[in-house]
């Protein structure tokens, strides 16, 4: 009978040690957020451009979101709206810490994404949302509103050449939708010009390319169509080499 006893007492115990320890990882799994912190931008009026992509367009800075009990990371995110949206729709990036540098390319991505119109100024509301897990409701910053104009990413080269009087200001351009160096375009070669030309970077002659053979250089004489008519022209300006392909 005792030795039966002290079988219960020992399984009793066991129950309130498990009870226990359950409940103390139950204790220290439960977190809560405080209040986001204040955010600032180091300029609401950040000026954004094809040339300076790569460039730092506005410098995002806020406190940390406190957490209480278990001491869970937080994830912070940038959220970036058409003003007066309740951010509805919004674009994000992710940042590492309590600031984040947004380049003028990514802000400008964020921007094209939303819709917005290339060229034309629109506002826009920016705000961090804090969070811990998926579980738990995020907490938002305060709202900061940046006055933008996003840019288009397409560029151009130039390709004045005798068919059209050798001005780079009105030749036809070579568009490359996504700027990544390579471009596509149309000449039409006529009758009584030759059939000479060049790529231009600019609609001026500050640096032009000749070639021939399918390679472009700045030392190189006018490139020359085959002959008369409507071509398709591909101009790779990584590698520095072009084809002509008649339509």
């Amino acid at each position: 009978m005792k030795r039966l006893l002290n079988r219960f007492i020992a399984a009793g115990t066991l129950a309130l040690m498990v009870f226990a320890s359950c409940k103390k990882d139950e204790t220290r799994a439960i977190s809560t957020m405080g209040s986001a912190g204040t955010l600032t931008a180091s300029t609401t009026t950040p000026a954004l451009s094809l040339s300076t992509a790569s460039n730092t367009a506005v410098t995002f800075t806020w406190s940390a979101t406190p957490v209480t009990g278990y001491n869970a990371p937080i994830t912070y995110t940038v959220q970036i709206a058409p003003k007066g949206t309740n951010f509805v729709s919004y674009q994000e990036i992710s940042a590492a810490s309590t600031t984040q540098a947004v380049t003028v390319g990514d802000l400008n991505k964020a921007l094209l994404a939303l819709n917005f119109t290339t060229g034309q100024s629109t506002q826009i509301d920016v705000r961090v949302k804090s969070s811990i897990s998926v579980n738990i409701a995020p907490v938002y910053s305060n709202t900061v509103t940046l006055t933008v104009t996003p840019y288009s990413l397409t560029s151009y080269v130039y390709a004045p050449g005798d068919y059209q009087g050798w001005d780079p200001a009105s030749a036809p351009k070579l568009s490359s939708p996504t700027s990544n160096g390579v471009y596509d375009g149309t000449i039409t070669f006529i009758t009584g010009k030759t059939l000479e030309f060049k790529i231009t970077p600019a609609p001026t002659w500050d640096v032009s390319y000749g070639g021939a053979n399918g390679v472009l250089s700045t030392s190189a004489g006018n490139i020359v169509a085959p002959a008369i008519g409507t071509y398709l022209v591909h101009v790779d300006m990584n590698a520095l080499t072009y084809t002509l392909t008649k339509q």
